[in-house]
């Protein structure tokens, strides 16, 4: 079992995990864990059958290989704290990501990470591809060396709101959407006002010029 085998390798952060969730006994607890540790595992730079490059190929390339994988993480993000607010992404050579038009309803079978953008901080972030209004993201803060990423369960859809293209790296405005009942292509009130904080969130907080990013938190955001 995944449990079994990676215990002992990240024991430490998923125990910080477990510490800060309502007390679990038996088999509740043991679910947990592997829940637990199938996050930790994609959070993981190396290599291994069980990387994030690995799992967001399979899935978008509809290999049922690592479905039960992907199951796994996404009951261990379900028990993560959730995350309203901006959330930042790399453009990673996305191809034609600036031709995208408002409306249009992107949806990604592999999770999907960002970096949350402070709103107290002033500092500026070069290089973003895509700003998304997060409602239900995921804080893995507690499961990292280090730092703070948001990340998306597989299959989270997406509207484009807006996309700006005056910088040297067009950036995609998007919205969580809390479900794919509504795939319109007009925007709605809920949009407009999304699209709204996160203008107000980006103003002066962007640079034009090109970034580096984190792998796992840059690339494609869906499929449209």
């Amino acid at each position: 079992m995944l449990a079994d085998v990676a215990w002992e390798r990240h024991s430490a952060a998923v125990n910080r995990a477990l510490a800060g969730m309502p007390t679990l006994r038996g088999a509740a607890q043991e679910a947990a864990r592997a829940d637990l540790i199938a996050v930790r595992m994609y959070l993981q730079n190396g290599e291994g059958p069980l990387n994030h490059r690995e799992l967001t190929r399979s899935l978008r390339d509809g290999d049922p290989r690592l479905l039960s994988y992907a199951a796994c993480l996404a009951s261990g993000l379900g028990r993560l704290p959730s995350y309203r607010g901006a959330v930042l992404r790399g453009p990673g050579g996305a191809p034609g990501h600036g031709e995208l038009r408002p409306g249009t309803v992107l949806r990604d079978p592999a999770p999907l990470s960002g970096l949350p953008l402070d709103p107290a901080g002033k500092d500026q972030v070069a290089g973003v591809g895509y700003a998304i209004w997060s409602i239900t993201g995921r804080r893995v803060r507690q499961l990292l060396d280090s730092g703070e990423e948001i990340v998306f369960t597989p299959g989270t859809p997406f509207r484009v709101l807006d996309v700006r293209t005056e910088g040297a790296t067009p950036l995609v405005l998007l919205r969580q959407l809390p479900d794919m009942t509504t795939t319109t292509g007009v925007l709605e009130d809920a949009d407009h006002t999304a699209l709204e904080r996160l203008q107000h969130a980006l103003t002066d907080r962007t640079s034009p010029t090109e970034g580096e990013w984190p792998e796992r938190c840059s690339g494609p955001a869906g499929e449209h």
